[in-house]
C-alpha cells in the first residue's frame, strides 16, 4: 500500500475521476482539486458512447479538397472562426501536417491499439462505483444518406476493421427494421453490434466522485493556478491562496490544462474544439441505440431524460459565446431525423481539449516525473478515460505499463 504518498489530480472531469479511482486502486491518497462540480463541465454533455469502434479521426487526407466545402456549406458539421484561426496558425499548421496519408495510418494505428484497451480500464470502474446501470449495451448505429455516401466512407470503415473493430452493414430495410423511429430514409449503415452507451455521463463521473470520497479521497473545490516542482515533491498554488505540497501531480483538466503555470506547455499544442448539444426530454424511446448520421458529424442518442443530439466541431477557443449556427444545425437535423417539437429543452456547449494529432497525451511531463499529464483525447474522453486512469495509476505506482507509452508522450511535439 503507498497511502503515505499523496497524489494530487486536477480536474474533475471523467478522466480526473477515473485517474483519482485508479489511484486509490493501487493504494496512493489521493487530492482532487477542482473548482467546478465534478462532472459539470465537458464530461457531461457528450454523446455518451463508448466509441472503443473510433479509431479513425478528423484528420484525413481528403481534408485539403474537402475544407473549403465543410467551411462553407450550411450543412457542414464543421465552423471556423477566422480571427482565432489566424491567431492560433501553428496548431492548424500541424493539423494539416498530420493529415498527410502516412500521417494518419499512424493515428489509426495506436488510437486503435489503445481502444481495444477501452474496457480493461472502465470495468473495474464501474464495479467498483456500482455505476454498471448507467451503461446499455444495445449497440451502436451509423448510417449514411446514400450509396455513395457509404462507398466514400468505406476506406475509413476497412481502417476500422484492420484494427480489430468489428460491424454488420445494413441496408435501408435492416436500418428501418432496428430503428424504426428514424424519420428520415438512410440507404446504408453499419452496426457496431458490441458497442455500449452510458444514459447519463454527468451521471457516471458523479458516480466515481462518491466512491471517491468513500474511499478517504480529498476533495478541493479550488482552483489550480500554478505548480512549483522540486526532487521528490510538487507545491500547487490554489486561487484562495493556499498552497498544497504533494508527492506527484496529475494534470487531467482537459482544455483548461494549458493554463496551469509551471507546466512546459509551449512545445504542447493543446487547444479548443468546441462541441455542442440539444436534446429534447422524454423522447429517449425514439431509438434504442446511438445513431450517428455520418456526413452530419452528430450522435442521436437515447439518454436517460431525453434525446440527445451531440457534435459538431467548432474552432474557436474557450472564451466565446455559443454559436447560433452550431445550435440550429443539430436542431434543423434532428428534426429531419425524428418527428420532434420545434426547439430543444436543453443547448450545450463543451470545450474538448484537442491536439493536432488526434491522440491524447498520457505520461510524464517533459520536465519531470512528479508531474503527470492526460488530457487531449478529442472526442473519445469518455471512451478512453478508465485506460488513461490505468495507466496514469501504473507509472505513478512504478510498474511497467500495460500499454506502450512512447506515441501517447508529450515528447513526441520536442
Amino acid at each position: 500500500m503507498n497511502t503515505q504518498t499523496r497524489i494530487a489530480v486536477i480536474g474533475a472531469g471523467i478522466v480526473g475521476c477515473s485517474c483519482a479511482l485508479w489511484l486509490q486502486k493501487k493504494g496512493f491518497a489521493v487530492t482532487l482539486i477542482d473548482p467546478e462540480i465534478p462532472g459539470s463541465g465537458t464530461s457531461s454533455g457528450n454523446a455518451g458512447t463508448i466509441a472503443d469502434y473510433g479509431c479513425v479521426p478528423v484528420n484525413s487526407p481528403d481534408i485539403f479538397k474537402r475544407l473549403p466545402s465543410l467551411l462553407t456549406s450550411k450543412e457542414s458539421p464543421l465552423s471556423l472562426n477566422l480571427g482565432y484561426a489566424l491567431s492560433h496558425p501553428s496548431w492548424m499548421i500541424q493539423f494539416l501536417r498530420n493529415c498527410r496519408a502516412a500521417k494518419v495510418k499512424h493515428i489509426i494505428r495506436e488510437l486503435g491499439k489503445l481502444l481495444a484497451k477501452t474496457y480493461e480500464g472502465l470495468d473495474p470502474l464501474l464495479d467498483m462505483a456500482d455505476a454498471r446501470d448507467l451503461m446499455r449495451q444495445n449497440g451502436c448505429m451509423s448510417v449514411y444518406r446514400s450509396e455513395q455516401e457509404f462507398q466514400n466512407a468505406l476506406p475509413s470503415n476497412l481502417a476500422r476493421r484492420a484494427q480489430g473493430v468489428d460491424y454488420i452493414e445494413l441496408d435501408r430495410a435492416d436500418i428501418a427494421a432496428l430503428e424504426p423511429g428514424l424519420k428520415l430514409p438512410f440507404e446504408r449503415g453499419l452496426l457496431f453490434e458490441a458497442a455500449s452507451h452510458v444514459i447519463n455521463p454527468q451521471a457516471l463521473c458523479q458516480r466515481y466522485f462518491a466512491c471517491f470520497l468513500r474511499n478517504q479521497g480529498e476533495y478541493i473545490p479550488q482552483r489550480a493556478i500554478s505548480i512549483e516542482q522540486d526532487d521528490d515533491s510538487v507545491q500547487l498554488r490554489l486561487d484562495n491562496g493556499g498552497n498544497l505540497q504533494v508527492s506527484r501531480v496529475v494534470i487531467a483538466a482537459g482544455a483548461f490544462s494549458k493554463s496551469i503555470e509551471g507546466i512546459p506547455m509551449s512545445l504542447l499544442p493543446l487547444d479548443t474544439e468546441r462541441g455542442y448539444h440539444v436534446q429534447f426530454s422524454n423522447h429517449q424511446h425514439l431509438l434504442t441505440r446511438p445513431v450517428a448520421w455520418n456526413a452530419s458529424g452528430f450522435y442521436a442518442t437515447p439518454m436517460e431524460h431525453g434525446l440527445r443530439f451531440a457534435g459538431t466541431v467548432e474552432i474557436a477557443g474557450y472564451g466565446k459565446a455559443h454559436n447560433p449556427r452550431n445550435i440550429a444545425f443539430l436542431t434543423r437535423k434532428a428534426r429531419e431525423m425524428f418527428d420532434l417539437p420545434a426547439n430543444p429543452d436543453q443547448e450545450w456547449l463543451g470545450f474538448r481539449p484537442t491536439l493536432p494529432d488526434a491522440l491524447p497525451i498520457i505520461g510524464y511531463s517533459n520536465a519531470s516525473e512528479n508531474v503527470l499529464l492526460a488530457f487531449g483525447h478529442h472526442h473519445l474522453g469518455l471512451t478512453l478515460a478508465g485506460i488513461t486512469g490505468k495507466l496514469i495509476a501504473e507509472l505513478v505506482n512504478g510498474e511497467k505499463p500495460s500499454h506502450n507509452m512512447a506515441p501517447l508522450g508529450p515528447r513526441r511535439f520536442s
